[in-house]
């Protein structure tokens, strides 16, 4: 019989015994590969989420922006209009910018002219990173490496068996996430995933202690105490989308503020692919520097619940219970 896999929605936390004086106490600090952040929150690489702006502002908070790929773009003009953005977000004195990159084009020369603009994160980003062309082109970045101290993040990847053949090739983080994101529907479409708080879980068993590969819980991410969730499984940092989607600092689409996903037909451009994503109009939020402020607040507060000061403590002191499907509706407030 198959094990179950498990969602975040399948968990409960279980409150710790604490001598905290304050739920504002706990420390949020993470490190990515050589990039240490204050906060474990990392903007996804989305047209609709991580423009220059957001490069700005997530460095200012204390996490890191991922550029988005323009993936309708051909590669020189791609690799020119993000080279012009990473160069204006330094200027405004961002000092961790991350950039996504694909597997098409002349990726070394892409990347050194990315690391010798000021991107000291390089993001390999496709959506079945499982597959023989990543692994060379990974590879084929080792000369360029040797030059320039990058963090080399790629995904992404759903199985401990991936996890484990990225960090044998050397990358530094693993985006982890197939299927669960907000605007995603590759799960509807193909029938492939794997639910994320297990992927999460499992992913970090293999690589975070023996190989030192930071894991980044990319989808599925609703709430604060989602990401506490993720953190508790093993992961390093959060990326996330949706729950940026509609505030100041993201780039508008056309006279739009829109969350989209990136293998949608509209952010796509490609007809001869099924889409894997939709599409979603956002209402204003307003100022991003608040949003994610009240994210990091709601973290500390679930460190301190378990009585953490940091997250080695949560994973050392903590458990969790499984709970039934109707945990959710005895866990939201009334009206919602």
């Amino acid at each position: 019989m198959k094990e179950r896999k498990l969602c975040f929605n399948d968990i409960l936390l279980v409150p710790h015994y604490s001598t905290l004086g304050s739920r504002t106490s706990p420390s949020t600090a993470t490190k990515i590969g050589s990039v240490e952040l204050k906060i474990p929150l990392i903007s996804a690489a989305m047209d609709s989420i991580t423009g220059k702006y957001m490069l700005v502002v997530m460095d200012k908070m204390g996490g890191l922006g991922i550029l988005t790929r323009h993936i309708n773009l051909d590669d020189r003009t791609e690799l020119d209009t993000q080279m012009k953005e990473i160069k204006w977000a330094r200027d405004q004195g961002a000092k961790n910018v991350g950039c996504a990159i694909g597997l098409k084009g002349e990726i070394p020369y892409k990347v050194k002219m990315l690391a010798d603009i000021g991107c000291n994160v390089i993001c390999i980003d496709v959506a079945h990173g499982d597959h023989v062309k990543m692994y060379e082109t990974i590879d084929s970045l080792s000369r360029v490496r040797e030059k320039y101290p990058f963090t080399l993040m790629a995904g992404n990847v759903c199985t401990p068996e991936a996890a484990i053949k990225f960090a044998q090739h050397g990358v530094d983080a693993i985006k982890v996430g197939i299927g669960p994101g907000a605007a995603c529907t590759t799960r509807i479409v193909t029938g492939f995933g794997v639910p994320q708080f297990s992927a999460i879980q499992e992913t970090c068993k293999v690589v975070s202690g023996q190989y030192g590969v930071s894991i980044i819980a990319d989808g599925g991410l609703r709430t604060s105490g989602d990401m506490v969730k993720s953190i508790w499984a093993g992961a390093d940092a959060c990326m996330i989308g949706y729950m940026l989607a509609g505030t100041r600092a993201t780039p508008r689409i056309g006279d739009k503020r829109l969350y989209r996903g990136m293998s949608s037909r509209a952010a796509s451009g490609r007809p001869d692919i099924a889409p894997e994503g939709i599409e979603i109009e956002m209402e204003d939020k307003g100022r991003t520097e608040k949003v994610i402020e009240d994210y990091v607040m709601g973290i500390k507060s679930g460190l301190a619940m378990g009585g953490a000061m940091n997250f080695v403590d949560l994973r050392e002191n903590v458990d969790y219970v499984l709970v039934s499907p109707l945990s959710i509706e005895e866990t939201l407030p009334r009206g919602s």
